[in-house]
């Protein structure tokens, strides 16, 4: 199976891109905030990669957990940047939506791995 045929694999990548917009948003005095997105939205994608090239089921399963709750540190450095006002409520909607979706993606996908 290759992981980058994967909708949930896809949908990482869009995840990426929708914190990149926020990054981009971000006034100057907010670099650590997206220091922490770009880390938090990477971490989502490679570790959904690294966990598809494990062949035992324990290790893909983690690797699939650490994305998970990478997607959810995204959400919540989203959350951060809202209550600091560096973002437009239109897209913290929109990631905090993508956030919570690629989550139960990550998990449903972890739960069907048999290979």
């Amino acid at each position: 199976m290759c992981y980058r045929n994967t909708r949930v694999y896809q949908k990482s990548l869009e995840l990426v891109r929708a914190t990149q917009a926020v990054i981009g948003e971000l006034p100057s005095g907010c670099g650590f905030l997206a220091d922490q997105l770009r880390r938090a939205s990477s971490s989502v994608v490679l570790n959904l990669a690294e966990g598809c090239g494990k062949n035992s089921v324990p290790d893909r399963r983690r690797f699939f957990g650490i994305a998970r709750g990478s997607a959810y540190e995204v959400a919540a450095a989203i959350d951060v940047a809202a209550a600091l006002g560096a973002t437009t409520e239109a897209h913290r909607e929109a990631c905090i939506e993508l956030c919570d979706h690629v989550g139960a993606m990550l998990t449903r996908f972890a739960s069907t791995q048999k290979w």
